[in-house]
């Protein structure tokens, strides 16, 4: 997966949560090859309405359970100085995207992913309706 490519999935995400009035997140997944990020608009709810799987994962530092903090960006790409900083201090191998979370009542980023890629499953379209 490419850079490109990268920009592309966060956009999808960022775009479908933004038009979101809340979202209960959790891990459905993890494992050797796949970290899934899932959310619904309710734990009461069984179905998810989005996934979002890091694959190939190297390093996670996270909250078992967050809420969406639509006032930010869900999901970025850490770069520049902060990614320098975060491959040196946490040894993050050559391939790896760093991926920071947004969670409501934190001020700063409180989940950290590195993954070769990162791909969105947009399970349902419209969890509040048309």
């Amino acid at each position: 997966m490419n850079k490109r490519e990268v920009h592309e999935e966060i956009q999808k995400i960022n775009n479908y949560l933004a038009k979101c009035l809340w979202m209960d997140f959790e891990f459905a997944q993890i494992n050797y090859n796949n970290i899934v990020a899932a959310g619904r608009i309710d734990t009461s709810y069984n179905d998810f309405a989005i996934n979002i799987d890091f694959g190939m994962p190297f390093y996670m530092s996270t909250l078992l359970s967050w809420h969406l903090d639509d006032s930010k960006p869900f999901i970025e790409l850490v770069t520049g100085e902060e990614e320098r900083d975060f491959i040196e201090k946490y040894q993050v191998e050559l391939g790896n995207f760093i991926f920071k979370i947004n969670a409501e009542d934190f001020d700063t980023a409180p989940i950290f992913i590195a993954s070769h890629r990162i791909k969105c499953e947009l399970v349902n379209e419209h969890p509040f309706g048309k």
